[in-house]
């Protein structure tokens, strides 16, 4: 939480030691480490609780995600070859109605 080197953590004592003397300072470094004994366990819970809560949504969202991601990995991407008119020819009415049309129906014009 705190990144304090050494030489940071003597210089504050120095100062705690001129500033509240050598009677509080014991006391008040005694509740500084209990306080932040505290807001580090806190911040610890808070963040057990927040995963335990989204940690079945985000299994959920992950493995759809993988679903889809696979999904897309067995589309074929190749063209289709176009047909030529003596193939037209020889397909029946239903065949004709599956092929999508060359024209799109949202074109830019």
């Amino acid at each position: 939480m705190f990144n304090f080197s050494g030489s940071e953590i003597v210089f504050l004592l120095i100062v705690g030691l001129v500033v509240l003397g050598p009677e509080r300072l014991p006391t008040v470094i005694r509740q500084i480490g209990k306080i932040y004994g505290d807001l580090r366990r806190a911040t610890q819970g808070l963040e057990k609780e927040l995963l335990e809560t989204f940690d079945e949504p985000l299994k959920d969202f992950r493995s759809t995600a993988d679903e889809i991601r696979a999904g897309f990995g067995q589309v074929d991407l190749e063209p289709t070859p176009p047909m030529r008119p003596e193939q037209a020819q020889s397909l029946t009415p239903e065949e004709l109605e599956a092929i999508p049309s060359e024209t799109s129906e949202t074109t830019d014009e």
